[in-house]
């Protein structure tokens, strides 16, 4: 259960700490005290939307932590399978917003991702107001229903997977039956850009070397007088004054020397060594630059070669992409292609052999999900029968009609839920007929009725009074007292009957601080909770009257 909440610069709250008890808690208060900025912040932890101007005026950020206790059972097992640490059967969700629409969500104090965090407080908290309930009127919303009432996950995860495999052999086949409508005309199309391709004999790094190849003949006699220069000046020299012959002279004048001195011995083997460097250096600048000759024949015709060499290159880039591995990469495409539309027939049929194998699988699947959906809608609509029975709809008749329909992401068949809360009255579809205080009675049957089924620990109602009044609301709030014995419910009401049945009455109400308006909270006992229960019967001026009616109710919440 939710045991403390602690919200921070979130609209009318500056700094709020609520410290909460099981059972059945009531929110009360003037219509603005902030009672829904309460929700709204409870609803942050539960994956809601960043609103920037949720957050408190010059303020930058906000935030809103809740400690859970007592986290046992099914809520415990589902947080396990998320990989939810809950020690000692606590766990502590928290999330931040900041004014530039961003947001942080942490578990237990670790950085977590949102879905994470949805997915963790959806087995801790369920939310209930009058977006819920118009959600009511969905086909969607009620199909879910159904499913969460059965507890079908198992089968709708199976289906989920046999579906997403029948959708993608669908699609393989549909796109080769494209393929082999257009076939004819990819296929000239592709085998010319094939041909076009491997004709022209495309080598990787080809165009890099070209250009170098290009740039040395197009600057052929600066190249060879600066080789030349190199060759004559390290080796070969017509006066004998070469780099290398005087460092041979060198050695060898060194070479005298070691009778005198012994470390001469060495430098003459560096000289020596430096000489025959040289000489290197010289023959491999005289083959690299050809100082011997013209090998490659006439220059200026190898760059005419050259030339028309990169312009067919450029042309197929052109058409088939930026680089030679570009090219390339299009043609592998292209001839892929090519054999898919070559070869389309048989891979047609094995297509369609698979997406028959794979609709019998989906098939089979959604029929044992149709069984567990009809099942469940025959028990759960039995069951919000009986709770609406004692919400003042005595005559209400309620059904699940299932329409048949390809298979879809949901299964083969969608869900509408008709009514008739009046006695000799057609059951007619739920979103035409359910008035705002029908809809917030079969809101609060059906989680009643599924709480009985899943056990969810905390459950919040906003304004389930909604529409509802006298009688009626006491039922309600007898409703929620006795589903309080299974859970912790905590409700937003402008209700007495309902208010006056509640284990802690939470006062809400907004002052002035600093210039400041500020939300509070406070648990009411003895006078002040019949103050305020008189307060919402009578309005502003609370008379005698009204607060001995206020005593009344308190007194037959008690007894029953």
């Amino acid at each position: 259960m939710l045991t403390s909440l602690h919200i921070e610069n979130i609209a009318v709250i500056r700094s709020l700490d609520l410290e909460l008890t099981g059972g059945f808690s009531v929110f009360t208060g003037e219509t603005g005290a902030g009672k829904s900025v309460i929700i709204d912040a409870i609803s942050l932890l539960c994956g809601a939307r960043t609103q920037p101007q949720l957050i408190r005026t010059g303020e930058t950020s906000a935030s809103v932590r809740a400690l859970f206790t007592s986290v046992e059972g099914a809520a415990y097992d589902k947080l396990s399978a998320q990989g939810v640490d809950v020690e000692d059967g606590e766990i502590e969700l928290e999330r931040v917003i900041y004014s530039d629409g961003k947001s942080t969500a942490r578990i237990n104090g670790k950085i977590s991702s949102l879905s994470a965090q949805r997915r963790a407080a959806s087995c801790l908290i369920s939310i209930n107001g009058q977006s819920e309930s118009l959600s009511l009127k969905t086909p969607e919303a009620q199909l879910a229903l159904v499913d969460e009432y059965a507890g079908d996950a198992d089968a709708l995860s199976a289906y989920a997977e046999a579906y997403e495999s029948y959708t993608a052999a669908r699609s393989e086949l549909l796109e080769l039956e494209r393929l082999s409508r257009e076939g004819a005309l990819a296929a000239d199309l592709l085998s010319y850009q094939v041909k076009e391709i491997d004709s022209a004999s495309l080598k990787a790094g080809e165009e890099e070397e070209l250009n170098m190849e290009r740039a040395r003949l197009q600057s052929g006699e600066k190249i060879k007088k600066l080789a030349n220069f190199v060759y004559r000046a390290a080796y070969r020299n017509e006066k004998g004054a070469s780099a290398s012959y005087l460092t041979e002279r060198a050695a060898s004048a060194m070479e005298q020397l070691r009778e005198y001195a012994p470390s001469a011995a060495g430098d003459a083997e560096k000289l020596r060594s430096i000489s025959y460097e040289l000489e290197d250096i010289a023959r491999r600048t005289y083959q690299t630059f050809d100082l011997g000759g013209d090998a490659d024949g006439d220059p200026a015709e190898r760059l005419e070669k050259i030339e028309d060499r990169l312009d067919a290159i450029k042309r197929l880039e052109r058409k088939y992409g930026r680089d030679i591995a570009a090219v390339l990469a299009h043609r592998d495409d292209a001839k892929r292609r090519l054999d898919s539309i070559e070869n389309n027939e048989a891979r047609t049929s094995e297509a369609k052999a698979r997406l028959e194998r794979a609709e019998a699988a989906a098939e089979a699947c959604a029929s044992e999900l149709s069984r567990m959906r009809k099942d469940a809608a025959a028990r759960m609509t039995d069951q919000i029968s009986c709770v609406l029975e004692g919400l003042d709809m005595p005559k209400v008749k309620i059904e699940v009609r299932f329409s048949d329909c390809e298979l879809s992401p949901s299964g083969r068949e969608t869900a509408e839920i008709y009514i008739s809360a009046n006695a000799g009255e057609d059951v007619r579809p739920l979103s035409l007929t359910a008035s705002g205080g029908e809809l917030s009675r079969v809101m609060l049957a059906i989680k009643s009725v599924q709480n009985d089924s899943a056990g969810e620990p905390t459950i919040i109602y906003d304004e389930i009074d909604t529409g509802v009044s006298g009688s009626t609301s006491g039922k309600i709030g007898r409703r929620l007292r006795d589903a309080s014995e299974r859970t912790q419910i905590l409700c937003v009401t402008h209700s007495a009957q309902i208010a006056a049945l509640a284990d802690t009455h939470l006062f809400v109400r907004k002052s002035e601080r600093d210039g400041r308006t500020e939300t509070s909270v406070r648990v009411l006992s003895g006078e002040e909770k019949i103050d305020e229960i008189a307060r919402i019967i009578g309005g502003i001026n609370v008379t005698e009257t009204q607060k001995n009616a206020a005593r009344e109710l308190i007194a037959e919440g008690e007894s029953k």
